[in-house]
């Protein structure tokens, strides 16, 4: 609330470490931010907020920036009845922003569960900073890390270098920066052999990086399983996830990486339910979230399903999506939809031309073994039905 729009990373990244720091506690089921973000700078009524997002309490608050100083306010509110359970005012000066966040979560916790748990069993607190210019740098690229319009993946990694340049032993700004890079090996990277693919190598290191620096931080660990998982590093992928897992049972991205890991292992009946409960959490989720259900649900052989939700990942622009298109062309032929498929198998192979960066004499065949290689798949009964939808639909797998 300082009449300037350019600290609204600020506010929505003090929101963020709050949220997480609530997730923390098994006791409480948490909405994610994105969600809860919708209702931001609108007067709704907080029982009809909480009847939208299913939620038995709202916090809400404000954030006002000035100088060196920060002033938080934040109430809870009874969902159901409207009535306020808890508000407090915090006025600090800003070196003092984490105590404030950990403040407000033991607060709403006691008022919430009637509990907190001891300090030694809160396992996951994260590392703070050492300086605060480099939190503000991370919390710049992080706002910027998912946006693929032109610039914007560029001027991310600039922010999240030059939080690593003040700060090299910020964890999370390692991993901010491994995943821009391992961004870039979706859209550059096609056809590279993974051991070639300097991005994807520098991803892996930068993963690494973090951890050694943080090992308390689920979503260090969780970025670390999910790259490990890229390079079919299946066993240190578990270790890292499972870690996550268990560090934030709450967080819906680490819950969303997990169930994909546990469809990718061959185990779609444990993956199917932490998604469910990851779309909960999180409502209105990023649009990545379908793209793993889509694969657990075509693991499940649940193959009408995910060609619906394939579908409209894909209706607006197919070539953009190609690994998306040789899956829906899988589920239409187990479907026994064959017109279809071989549509979208003649889709992937045109768009997968046009990105290639592999080998130069490749085709159709050397494209497909590209799409399973990178669908991360361990069981072979996995990799063979997935293949066995690409050989209906027309393609040499």
């Amino acid at each position: 609330m300082s009449g300037d729009p350019e600290q609204v990373y600020f506010s929505d990244g003090i929101t963020e470490d709050v949220i997480t720091e609530l997730s923390r506690f098994s006791e409480l089921t948490v909405i994610a931010r994105n969600s809860s973000f919708a209702f931001r700078g609108q007067d709704t009524d907080m029982r009809e907020i909480g009847r939208k997002l299913g939620a038995g309490y709202v916090v809400e608050g404000s954030v006002r920036r000035a100088g060196n100083r920060v002033r938080i306010t934040a109430q809870l509110v009874g969902a159901e009845s409207g009535t306020h359970v808890w508000a407090e005012r915090y006025d600090r000066a800003l070196e003092d922003v984490f105590a404030v966040q950990e403040e407000i979560s033991r607060h709403i916790v006691t008022a919430v569960a009637q509990r907190i748990r001891d300090d030694s069993e809160i396992a996951a607190l994260r590392r703070r900073p050492e300086d605060m210019r480099a939190y503000d740098l991370f919390l710049q690229g992080n706002r910027l890390s998912d946006d693929f319009n032109p610039g914007a993946q560029e001027r991310a990694l600039g922010l999240f270098e030059r939080a690593i340049q003040i700060d090299p032993t910020f964890a999370r700004a390692y991993t901010g920066l491994a995943y821009i890079y391992l961004n870039r090996v979706i859209d550059s990277g096609v056809g590279v052999p993974r051991e070639e693919d300097t991005n994807r190598v520098k991803a892996l290191r930068l993963a690494e990086q973090a951890l050694a620096l943080d090992p308390n931080d689920p979503r260090v660990h969780c970025s670390l399983g999910y790259i490990c998982w890229t390079w079919r590093d299946f066993d240190r992928a578990e270790r890292h996830l499972d870690l996550a897992k268990a560090m934030n049972p709450n967080d819906p991205l680490i819950l969303m990486a997990w169930a994909w890991l546990q469809c990718a292992l061959g185990r779609p009946a444990l993956a199917l339910p932490a998604a469910e409960i990851a779309f909960r959490l999180n409502p209105q989720h990023p649009s990545w979230y379908n793209y793993y259900l889509s694969r657990i649900m075509f693991q499940l052989g649940r193959y009408r399903e995910a060609a619906a939700i394939l579908e409209q990942r894909t209706s607006d622009n197919p070539a953009r999506h190609p690994r998306d298109m040789a899956w829906r062309a899988a589920c239409y032929s187990h479907l026994g939809r064959a017109e279809e498929a071989n549509h979208c198998g003649q889709i992937f192979v045109q768009t997968v031309r046009d990105l290639w960066q592999g080998a130069p004499s490749a085709g159709s065949r050397e494209y497909v073994d590209w799409v399973v290689d990178v669908a991360y798949l361990r069981d072979p009964q996995d990799v063979e039905r997935l293949r066995f939808g690409l050989r209906q639909a027309g393609l040499p797998a």
